[in-house]
């Protein structure tokens, strides 16, 4: 496999191959695929690569804003990569409260060691599966109140795409009951996109956006689409 750069780092898990490659300008990270999972530029790691991630983020600050800025404002992030999204967000908004949740142990590694995650009490990294986070999380906020979040990013991509795991009705009921009065849900979703053709939905991005056009439980629902890319951003408010 031909990358544009050096391979600095490689490591190996049950999940497969994780890269991190290097150039003059840029460090990414690459799972066993020529696709970047993640990159930062070397002398400016706060400028976010990916128009995706620059919409997530705008969405963020848009509804911490509209929440006048509260101390105890909380994030959930599904999916780390290189733990650029949750870097900006710490270097960016006060009183700001980080759950970062990925599958893979090396992954949370490399995103500390060569992509600039702060070790810092404002982030917690955990390494669980994602689905199953969310289940029993969501049966502690029934309990509590205080463990739900203001808003919950979703960000998950195998080696195959969407995992067909995150069009799950439960999941969907369950990420629902995780978050608070007025929170907000972002989902970054993929579009196929074939020479000739409109862009059209994959099966589990149409399953998704098909689920939250049937339920009523949201107050407003947006959808962003990419012009440099295939993903669709979907952002639902409660």
């Amino acid at each position: 496999m031909k990358f544009n750069g050096m391979i600095i780092h490689t490591a190996r898990d049950e999940y497969g191959l994780v890269q991190v490659v290097e150039n003059r300008t840029t460090r990414k990270l690459h799972f066993d695929s020529p696709v970047e999972q993640s990159c930062i530029f070397r002398n400016a790691p706060m400028t976010l690569n990916f128009e995706y991630q620059q919409k997530m983020i705008a969405l963020v600050n848009e509804h911490f804003q509209a929440r006048k800025q509260p101390k105890n404002y909380r994030v959930l992030m599904l999916g780390m990569g290189g733990g650029t999204m949750a870097h900006h967000l710490y270097h960016s908004l006060p009183n700001l409260q980080m759950t970062i949740v990925e599958l893979r142990q090396i992954v949370i590694d490399i995103a500390y060691k060569f992509f600039g995650l702060p070790d810092a009490p404002e982030i917690e990294a955990v390494q669980a599966d994602a689905i199953k986070y969310i289940q029993e999380l969501a049966d502690e906020c029934e309990s509590d109140a205080i463990f739900k979040y203001d808003a919950i990013l979703i960000d998950i991509f195998d080696a195959e795409g969407l995992p067909s795991e995150l069009s799950s009705s439960s999941f969907h009921q369950a990420i629902s009951r995780c978050l608070k009065p007025g929170g907000r849900l972002i989902f970054n979703l993929w579009n196929r996109i074939e020479p000739g053709r409109e862009r059209e939905n994959t099966e589990q991005s149409a399953e998704i956006l098909a689920y939250w056009q049937r339920e009523e439980t949201h107050k407003t629902q947006n959808q962003y689409l990419m012009h440099s890319t295939s993903n669709l951003i979907l952002c639902l408010d409660f």
